[in-house]
């Protein structure tokens, strides 16, 4: 594959990584922040969806810091496996942890 192509398709990769893939896992990290954090359950949420513009914004930059697109992908997936895990325990053991 030719240089030009390749450097291309990590950009491409790593656009795809950071939008979706980097919107679903802050959605599922709030997720399972908003179940963790103390005080009420309004409290909680808010305070979780304020930090989840600073949680995406950091996934992003990490995303196109990563030393390969393909590292970037696997730890943007490991994130929201990590996210979407604590919310569904969360969930499991019948309510707020």
């Amino acid at each position: 594959m030719k240089p030009a192509r390749a450097a291309r398709l990590s950009v491409w990769g790593r656009i795809v990584t950071a939008v979706p893939l980097g919107y679903a896992a802050t959605s599922l990290l709030v997720m399972a922040l908003a179940r963790l954090l103390p005080g009420d359950r309004a409290q909680a949420t808010v305070l979780a969806t304020l930090l989840s513009f600073g949680i995406y914004a950091a996934l992003i930059v990490y995303v196109f810091a990563a030393s390969s697109a393909r590292k970037a992908f696997f730890v943007t997936l490991a994130l929201a496996a990590l996210g979407g895990g604590i919310t569904w325990l969360s969930i499991a053991s019948g309510g707020r942890l």
